[in-house]
C-alpha cells in the first residue's frame, strides 16, 4: 500500500484558481471576494483552498466558528477573516488575540468585545448581520438602526461591515429574495440619512452572484461555486466551472460468487448470475452514503460499475463482471471523472435525495487523505499515515 492508504480526495487547485478568476469577473472589478471556507473549506482543506483563493483575487475569507478562523490563523494565513456564526462572550479574548473579525446581532457580546478590546488597547472590527427572512441569525431589520447607535457609543468597536443573507436565491422564484435585498437596503438607507456609512456591505451567496448582479454592493460571499458546483435547483449556469474533487478508492479483492447468493449485510442484494465481485476499503464512516446501496455506481477503467449490497462501515462491493481486465489495486472513482466518463456530486446527492453541499462536506478528514494538483501535476500530499515503515 502506498502513503495514500485506502481512500484519498484528489484536489485540483488549477480548478480552484479557475473558478475563483471566474467569480471575479461576473462579481464587478467594484466588489471585493469573500471565499467561505467554513467546514473545512467544505471537505476540500481549508488551509491549501484559502492560500489559492487569496492568490487569485479574494481579499477576505468566511469561516463558520471561531475555531476554523484559529485553525488558519495558525497556518500563517494573514487575510481578513469574517466568522460567520456567532462567537460567545467567553471568546472575544480569542477574537482579538488572533485578529479575527466577528458577527454581530446580541449586546451582551458586544459588551463583552469592547471591555476587552479597551483591556488589551485594540480596536475590534465587527460586521452585523440583518436579518431580513432567514430567521436564523441576525438583528430585525426594524430594530438595526437602534442597535447600531447603541453599538456606535462602545468603545473601541468599530463597525466595519453589514450584511444579511437569502433564504431562497437558488430558486426558480426570486421575489422573496428581492423582498429581503429592499429590507436590507432600507437598513442601509436609514444609516445614511442618520450619517453612519458603514464600509462594506455585502449580501450575494453563489446564487446571487450568478442570478441576481444589483446585489454584489462592495463585497460578495462566494462558498459553492469555488469548489466547482452550481447551488441547486434554479441558478443560471452560464459560466463555467471546473469542479475541483475526484473521490477515489482501490479494489483490494475480487472473488467469483455464484448464482443465487447473497451479498453482504441484511443479504440485501441476491447474484442472478456468476458475478465477479469487487471489494473496496470505503465505507459510510469515510462519506461514502450507505443510501447508495444498491443504487449507486463507481468508475473502473473508465467504465460504471454497480454497488451491490449494502455499504458498510468501511467497505463496500462493486459487481465487475463486465470490466475486462480488472485487477486488485484498479484505481476506483466513487465521483469524478475518469477516462471518458463521469459521476458528478450532483448525481450522487439525487440518488441520495440530499443536496451536493452534504455530499462534499461528509468527507470525513480523519479518514481520508488528500492529494493536491497544482500547475497540472502533483503538489502535495496529506496523508494519514507516514510516508516510510517505522524500524
Amino acid at each position: 500500500m502506498d502513503n495514500l492508504g485506502r481512500v484519498w480526495l484528489e484536489i485540483d487547485l488549477d480548478a480552484v484558481t479557475h473558478n475563483l478568476k471566474t467569480i471575479r469577473r461576473i462579481a464587478g472589478k467594484n466588489s471585493e471576494i469573500m471565499a467561505v471556507v467554513k467546514a473545512n473549506a467544505y471537505g476540500h482543506d481549508a488551509i491549501e483552498i484559502s492560500r489559492v483563493v487569496l492568490e487569485s483575487g479574494a481579499t477576505w475569507l468566511g469561516v463558520g466558528a471561531l475555531e476554523e478562523g484559529i485553525i488558519l490563523r495558525k497556518a500563517g494565513i494573514k487575510a481578513p477573516i469574517l466568522i460567520l456564526g456567532l462567537t460567545p462572550e467567553d471568546g472575544v479574548d480569542w477574537l482579538l488575540f488572533y485578529d479575527l473579525v466577528p458577527t454581530i446581532c446580541d449586546l451582551q457580546t458586544v459588551k463583552a468585545l469592547s471591555q476587552t478590546a479597551v483591556k488589551y488597547k485594540k480596536n475590534a472590527r465587527v460586521h452585523i448581520k440583518i436579518d431580513t427572512g432567514m430567521r436564523r441569525l441576525g438583528i430585525k431589520s426594524e430594530e438595526a438602526l437602534d442597535f447600531i447607535k447603541r453599538i456606535k457609543k462602545m468603545n473601541n468597536i468599530e463597525i466595519e461591515g453589514l450584511y444579511t443573507h437569502f433564504a431562497a436565491a437558488d430558486g426558480e422564484d426570486k421575489s422573496y429574495t428581492k423582498l429581503q435585498f429592499a429590507q436590507y437596503k432600507r437598513v442601509v438607507d436609514e444609516l445614511e440619512k442618520e450619517g453612519f456609512r458603514v464600509p462594506l456591505k455585502h449580501a450575494a451567496n453563489s446564487a446571487a452572484i450568478l442570478d441576481l448582479p444589483y446585489t454584489h454592493l462592495e463585497m460578495v460571499r462566494p462558498g459553492i461555486t469555488i469548489y466547482g458546483l452550481f447551488p441547486l435547483p434554479f441558478t443560471k449556469r452560464t459560466i463555467k466551472l471546473k469542479p475541483v474533487a475526484k473521490f477515489k478508492t482501490k479494489i483490494i479483492f475480487i472473488k467469483k460468487v455464484g448464482t443465487g447468493e447473497s451479498i453482504g449485510y441484511g443479504r440485501a442484494y441476491t447474484t442472478t448470475k456468476e458475478t465477479l465481485v469487487a471489494t473496496l476499503p470505503v465505507g459510510y464512516a469515510d462519506g461514502y452514503p450507505r443510501l447508495l446501496s444498491d443504487r449507486g455506481e463507481v468508475l473502473v477503467r473508465g467504465r460504471r460499475a454497480p454497488i451491490i449490497g449494502r455499504i458498510c462501515m468501511d467497505l463496500c462491493m462493486i459487481d465487475v463482471t463486465n470490466i475486462p481486465g480488472v485487477e486488485v489495486n484498479d484505481e476506483v472513482v466513487l465521483w469524478g471523472r475518469q477516462e471518458g466518463e463521469n459521476i458528478s456530486v450532483e448525481e450522487i446527492a439525487e440518488k441520495t435525495g440530499t443536496i451536493n453541499y452534504e455530499i462534499i462536506c461528509m468527507v470525513d478528514k480523519s479518514r481520508v487523505s488528500k492529494v493536491f494538483i497544482k500547475n497540472g501535476k502533483l503538489f502535495k500530499v496529506k496523508s494519514l499515515i507516514e510516508d516510510t515503515v517505522p524500524d
